[in-house]
């Protein structure tokens, strides 16, 4: 009888837990942190259009991605419209917060896979074709696991001033 009063709540605790699933997508929300905002000091005219044909962006189906902060040099691959757009080892420059900047298409869902944390971050064709910046920075914590931030305006990127000790 002792038994039967031992297994009892033990049964009903592992009746009552469900099992969770985790989806790794942006969309999700999940592992992202998704905001869209104006409200920072953007690039020049003149900076923004010679990025884009830099990188060959300036088209209507093109946007730029923007690798930021947190990126420590584990190889990252970028799948854009079905197509490998960019296979590489990011490291963020800590006086500027940039890694890399990378066109790609706007016309179907972007994945960026980062092997370093074993995540995927999807970037929705809708939100890339109506912002023409995505920024996308690690966390530092495993969920949410980055941060995408879409924009119309290319951020600057300037060396911080260095502190100088007083004397």
């Amino acid at each position: 009888m002792k038994k039967i009063l031992l297994l009892l709540p033990l049964a009903l605790t592992l009746v009552m837990c469900k099992s969770t699933k985790r989806k790794t997508t942006a969309t999700a929300g999940k592992i992202s942190n998704i905001s869209y905002s104006e409200k920072f000091k953007g690039a020049s005219a003149a900076e923004t259009a010679t990025l884009l044909k830099t990188l060959d962006a300036s088209a209507e189906t093109k946007s730029v991605l923007v690798l930021t902060q947190n990126f420590i040099g584990g190889e990252v691959t970028v799948v854009s419209a079905g197509k490998q757009v960019y296979k590489g080892y990011p490291i963020t420059d800590k006086g500027t917060g940039l890694a890399e900047r990378i066109a790609i298409s706007n016309t179907a869902d972007t994945r960026v896979l980062d092997s370093y944390t074993g995540n995927e971050v999807v970037l929705s064709a809708s939100d890339t074709k109506k912002y023409k910046f995505a920024y996308v920075a690690r966390t530092g914590k495993p969920k949410p696991a980055y941060k995408v931030l879409y924009s119309t305006k290319l951020k600057v990127f300037k060396p911080k001033k260095q502190k100088t000790a007083a004397r």
